[in-house]
């Protein structure tokens, strides 16, 4: 090229201007030799690592050096560009290799703070209102670190950084979810706008089921995050939480009624309490029992881990109603769990209202008792075996006795019988039967007058309802036998033949005798 130059000086009048031209190409050429090698680091400094993504902070140091690579290479060719010694395409291409370095530089950056994103669960505790609702108490952490000193290892521009905040964590969504993965919080979800390193919110929610155990689920920053807890017991109530499954029930006189409850301890002082009924009849017997091993209890302590214990309480209801414990009229009672160190003593012959329960500051539940009474039917017969001729009649009687404890109503006699017999049953229908009471019913069975002889059953059927419930009596079953009428002239003859066949005898056995 130098030879060319001089011979280009050399050859024309104009060598001065001719020289200059020569000069100017040569040094373009110059530096589009010198920049290729660049261009190709860059290129090279672009390039996708697989590992990265296993990697993300080496990722994030090799996308920081490509991007400042490749701003430098923006800068020089804007530079040669401005004096003319670089073409427009080329500072479209640096500018282009920069921005996809920028893109990559920001996407490295963000998967490394996401990363490091993370939100702990400080505490969860369970509590419950006066009303009974059961309440807990959320409280979260944002317990992102390191951005710090990745921003002092990489050296990451301030701007970048104030702008992505990587302490921050904003629109974190939070849900309370059961085994089912069902919510059972109330809200259903609950949103944090803003959680910050060192600032820990505390959110409530009402349960809508009464669980110990359930999962937290957080959603934030395109991450869920779901963790299984157990919840901690308010302590600051001092008592046991006592819920029915069934508080209300009816059960018929002389037989248990039978109560299932779930008792939750809220206390960190106690853990031995004794168990009381209030506000019973006396002639109930009461008693509290081990669902699983169906021991008796007076009291029941948790054990450290323990905080929910199932207790039955079985009521045993007299055979007769009184004046204290009346058919259909329900009995509002209570049941308490008193600390084992407390003061307080509960006498059944004692009536307390809600007000004074209340007072005593103990867990409690209040159920109720209706008792029912049922009819119960019992029948007597004298006999229930006849025998008549063929032109005859049976007449008999039955005692229809309630021996249960409520009264039947629309008591109804009938009778099933042999094809062609007839009857007459007085009366066929009582309005009412009392208990205790008893209604004598009369029965007439007449045959058909070709009956023959034999044995026929009359089943007797005795219905009746008792707290619009049917009720029916064990049957009754009557046997007939038919006999055939006696002939006169043939037992007359039958008489007479004996009686002579024994004078004969006599006189054979005198004759016999004179010889």
């Amino acid at each position: 090229m130098s030879g060319l130059c001089s011979q280009t000086l050399s050859s024309s009048p104009f060598d001065h201007i001719r020289h200059y031209v020569c000069m100017k190409t040569c040094v373009f050429t110059l530096v589009i030799l010198l920049l290729a090698p660049l261009a190709a680091f860059s290129q090279q400094g672009t390039y996708y690592n697989p590992r990265d993504d296993q990697y993300k902070l080496l990722g994030l140091k090799r996308a920081l050096d490509a991007y400042n690579i490749a701003k430098s290479e923006l800068e020089r060719t804007k530079s040669l560009f401005d004096r003319g010694m670089s073409s427009k395409a080329e500072l479209e291409r640096s500018d282009r290799t920069f921005r996809e370095s920028e893109v990559n530089y920001q996407q490295s950056f963000l998967a490394v703070i996401y990363e490091r994103r993370y939100i702990s669960i400080q505490k969860a505790v369970k509590s419950q209102l006066p009303n009974g609702q059961r309440r807990v108490k959320l409280t979260l952490a944002n317990m992102t670190s390191g951005t710090n000193e990745i921003k002092r290892l990489l050296n990451i521009e301030e701007g970048l950084y104030a702008l992505v905040q990587p302490d921050v964590i904003t629109d974190v969504y939070v849900a309370l979810l059961n085994d089912q993965g069902a919510i059972i919080s109330q809200p259903y979800e609950t949103k944090i706008e803003v959680l910050k390193v060192g600032e820990d919110p505390t959110i409530e929610f009402t349960l809508l089921q009464d669980v110990d155990i359930a999962t937290v689920r957080l959603i934030y920053s395109q991450n869920q995050d779901q963790k299984k807890i157990y919840f901690q017991k308010d302590a600051a109530s001092n008592r046991v939480a006592i819920v029915a499954e069934q508080f209300s029930q009816e059960a018929p006189l002389a037989s248990t009624a039978t109560y299932r409850m779930r008792m939750e301890l809220f206390s960190s002082a106690e853990n031995t309490f004794r168990l009381e009924v209030a506000n019973l009849p006396l002639q109930l017997n009461v008693y509290f029992q081990d669902p699983q091993t169906q021991a008796r209890l007076t009291q029941v302590k948790y054990t450290e881990g323990v905080n929910t214990k199932n207790v039955s309480l079985n009521v045993l209801l007299p055979s007769r109603a009184n004046e204290e414990l009346r058919i259909d009229q329900p009995i509002k009672f209570y049941v308490l769990a008193i600390a084992q160190g407390s003061d307080i003593r509960v006498d059944r012959s004692k009536f307390l209202t809600e007000d004074q329960v209340r007072k005593m500051n103990v867990g409690y539940a209040q159920l109720e008792l209706v008792p029912r009474g049922i009819g119960q039917f019992q029948i007597r017969a004298q006999q229930l075996y006849y025998e008549i001729a063929p032109d005859q009649t049976v007449s008999m009687t039955l005692d229809i006795v309630n021996e249960g404890s409520r009264w039947l109503d629309n008591v109804r006699i009938d009778a099933d019988l042999p094809l062609n017999w007839t009857k007459v049953i007085d009366p066929n229908t009582v309005d009412r039967l009392d208990p205790t009471s008893e209604k004598r019913i009369s029965f007439t069975f007449t045959p058909p007058p070709d009956v023959g002889v034999g044995k026929y059953d009359v089943r007797i059927r005795i219905t009746g309802r008792s707290d619009n419930q049917p009720l029916e009596a064990e049957p009754k079953t009557v046997t007939i036998q038919v006999t055939a009428k006696a002939s006169v002239l043939g037992t007359a003859a039958i008489v007479l033949l004996i009686v002579g066949l024994v004078i004969g005898i006599v006189v054979f056995g005198i004759r016999l005798t004179k010889r």
